[in-house]
């Protein structure tokens, strides 16, 4: 992924959770921009990359699927003051759009420690689709606002994906 160092807006990739399992980003030494939210604060952290490393990030499935054990990461790239075009290369390990997710049954010792918080306001589905929808339109508020959409109504506005409660 390309974020150009002059875009005409900060946001490269605006604040959310990635909707699938896992992420594996691989970003240009030296760049900046991907900043992670530390939990259950709105103070932002930012991750410059390692030489030779990936970024991992828990998406929402994972989430799901571990009951609340592993949480999915709040992030987001920010492109204020960037010295250079933002160069990125994501792996997004996610299933077929009409899969849902088992909830795993962990050991009793990482169950105690489990706990899903839910959030009205950012729910998370357990089918992939619905979820990637979701995603898709919390990460970039001003592509989805200029076709008529909006994160907020994402419980009932696109019908190929299901309107049904989980």
């Amino acid at each position: 992924m390309r974020y150009p160092r002059s875009a005409a807006s900060p946001q490269g990739v605006g604040l959310h959770k990635d909707s699938g399992v896992l992420t594996l980003l691989l970003a240009e030494p030296g760049s900046r921009g991907l900043q992670v939210r530390r939990p259950g604060t709105r103070e932002w952290i930012d991750v410059p990359p390692a030489d030779g490393a990936f970024v991992v990030n828990i998406g929402e499935l994972l989430e799901v699927a571990t009951g609340g054990y592993l949480r999915a990461t709040e992030h987001r790239v920010n492109l204020e003051e960037q010295p250079a075009d933002r160069i990125s290369v994501p792996y997004f390990f996610n299933p077929r759009l009409d899969a849902r997710i088992p909830v795993l049954t962990l050991p009793p010792e990482l169950r105690a420690r489990a706990g899903r918080v839910t959030d009205p306001a950012d729910p998370i589905f357990s089918v992939y689709g619905r979820n990637a929808w979701k995603s898709r339109l919390r990460a970039h508020p001003d592509v989805a606002s200029a076709h008529g959409h909006s994160a907020g109504r994402v419980g009932n506005e696109n019908p190929v994906l299901g309107s049904r409660g989980e």
